[in-house]
């Protein structure tokens, strides 16, 4: 399967009455690689629980960026 063609399956099958992608709660017992999004709406991540590391970097955003109530038992890095 290509990543077109699950684009195709995510938007045929989780996609809410608000026409938003909607694809909240999953779980995984690997890592995830959810890199070089591109979205022409608004991009939500929130309640998060990752058991590793949480890396994010080199975000481009039109609008706001937002963070808060962030919870960490690590090291917070923030740089530019």
């Amino acid at each position: 399967m290509t990543k077109k063609e699950l684009v195709k399956i995510i938007e045929d099958n989780f996609t809410n009455v608000d026409g938003d992608i909607d694809i909240r709660g999953l779980e995984f017992n690997s890592s995830v690689h959810i890199s070089d999004m591109k979205v022409n709406g608004y991009l939500s991540q929130d309640s998060q629980n990752v058991k590793g590391d949480l890396y994010q970097s080199f975000q481009k955003v039109g609008g706001d960026l937002l963070q808060s109530n962030q919870e960490v038992e690590g090291h917070l890095f923030e740089g530019f």
